[in-house]
């Protein structure tokens, strides 16, 4: 849901919210009590890409895959860096910054 117009998304580390995933992650329930599902089943309005790790416990690359198909997102590669959050150890992510100024320049 939006306001305003949106010039493009990167989309970090979907999840898959029909996945089982472990013990320590919120629920896909309750992710939806707090709004976050259901996601879109469409492709999205605005030039996006969707950056997806090939060994995050929740949603296997070829899930990140299905939902770039369905959001008619550029599908990035980012190898074996599990699921792509602070708890994961991730901070500061320069590749992220690097994404969007190439969608922007590309004008996806």
């Amino acid at each position: 849901r939006y306001r305003r117009p949106i010039k493009g998304a990167l989309l970090a580390a979907p999840p898959d919210l029909d996945a089982d995933w472990p013990a320590h992650y919120p629920s896909p329930s309750s992710l939806a009590e707090k709004g976050w599902s259901p996601l879109p089943p469409m492709p999205l309005p605005f030039p996006s890409i969707v950056a997806a790790s090939s060994n995050d416990p929740l949603a296997s690359y070829a899930a990140a895959g299905v939902l770039a198909g369905r959001w008619g997102s550029e599908l990035v590669n980012l190898g074996a860096v599990g699921h792509l959050n602070p708890a994961s150890g991730f901070g500061p992510w320069p590749l992220a910054e690097a994404l969007i100024r190439r969608m922007d320049s590309a004008h996806l």
